[in-house]
């Protein structure tokens, strides 16, 4: 029977497994939580697209994101609607930089409005759907259970929030339930209402005529229709002021804009790869101490003709049972953390199985590269000199 003399190397003293152990929960943690605030960047901006239906998104054409606020007419949409491969269209209507709600004994805070038909096929969301009644009395919302906590929102207790006295723009509002898309970094609560209310708060918008003008237009298709035939055909009614495309390419468009067009994404994935680099120093430290501690019983196995390779071997091993024991704990811990952070910041911190590989897989890496480092000194070295 061999010897599991990577495992007997790293057991050997539990004091320094476990800060070694620890060490790497450290790191991983750190990259866990850098790749969690990066892909809360880039999924929570496409969350209100994601929420609702439609095989086609029309946009202004000047609008480079979904934080802006051109608009197109609405004309277009209802023309959209008569194509013979369309099944319905919706406008979705957003106000942002002029919205401001007051809740009683707070401050007035800019929050984000939203508006849309009330009809059951628009949205995903079963929880908004079995609400969409109560919307229809004028001055009646809804509000985002994930807005920020400073607004003031009673979001976990109905009987209160419905008894708060909340003002938007002055006018009095009554929420009248709760529902669930999430803030971004742009937007710190979302608030949903029917498109008559949107006119009743923002008579400015448009020009004298409120729900004229469209952020967003949602077309569905007609089965065996081809989004991209008819989104081009689509786009061509107006291509000075609207661009039609499918869902998927709006939303790929948004993640590329928040990753590459603003520094935020570049700053936490310096953030990841400052984690990788302490991990690496700690790996080290851990590896070269037990490497360098065991020299004589290792020069000895070299003097009997063990190759370089053999060692490699044994440290490549250590490294990944070292990853895997610290990796664990940190996906625990992070998973915590994320759970805390989308309650108190709204952010959609989400830990899908192809994330939590990319942190193990970086994980793994940041051992062996530093197993591969501490050996060096033992490759090297004659093994009459290690005695």
């Amino acid at each position: 029977m061999r010897t599991a003399l990577a495992w007997k190397n790293l057991t050997g003293e539990w004091r320094r497994l476990l800060t070694g152990t620890a060490g790497v929960c450290f790191a991983a943690v750190l990259m866990f939580m850098q790749n969690g605030f990066r892909n809360a960047l880039l999924d929570s901006p496409v969350q209100l697209v994601e929420a609702v239906r439609g095989d086609l998104v029309a946009t202004s054409v000047i609008r480079y994101a979904m934080t802006a606020e051109q608009r197109f007419p609405r004309d277009l949409l209802s023309r959209a609607g008569s194509d013979p491969d369309v099944a319905w269209v919706a406008p979705v209507m957003i106000e942002r930089a002029s919205a401001r709600i007051r809740v009683e004994d707070q401050p007035r805070r800019s929050i984000r409005v939203i508006a849309a038909p009330l009809e059951e096929h628009l949205f995903d969301d079963a929880e908004i759907r079995r609400q969409l009644p109560a919307l229809r009395p004028l001055g009646n919302a809804l509000v985002d259970r994930q807005s920020k906590r400073q607004y003031g929102f009673a979001r976990r207790d109905p009987e209160r929030l419905a008894a708060q006295r909340i003002e938007l723009l002055d006018r009095r509002v009554r929420v009248v339930g709760t529902f669930e898309i999430g803030t971004d970094f742009a937007n710190d609560g979302n608030l949903l209402l029917s498109p008559e209310s949107l006119a009743h708060y923002f008579p400015f918008r448009g020009n004298g005529d409120p729900l004229s003008v469209v952020d967003f237009g949602l077309i569905r298709l007609r089965p065996g229709a081809d989004p991209e035939v008819v989104a081009a055909r689509l786009s061509a009614l107006a291509p000075q002021q609207w661009r039609v495309v499918p869902r998927s390419e709006i939303v790929a468009r948004e993640i590329a804009f928040w990753d590459a067009q603003t520094p935020i994404g570049m700053i936490f994935f310096i953030g990841t790869v400052m984690g990788f680099a302490v991990g690496v120093i700690i790996c080290y430290q851990i590896l070269y101490t037990n490497i360098h501690d065991s020299l004589p019983e290792l020069a000895t196995l070299k003097a009997m003709g063990y190759a370089n390779g053999f060692f490699m071997g044994v440290v490549v091993r250590q490294s990944i049972y070292l990853s895997v024991l610290g990796f664990v704990p940190a996906l625990l811990v992070s998973w915590g953390l994320f759970q805390l952070l989308q309650e108190l910041a709204g952010l959609p911190m989400l830990m899908t199985p192809e994330r939590v590989a990319v942190v193990f897989l970086l994980t793994l890496a940041m051992c062996v590269v530093s197993g591969l480092l501490a050996l060096r000194k033992l490759v090297r070295a004659d093994p009459a000199n290690l005695f």
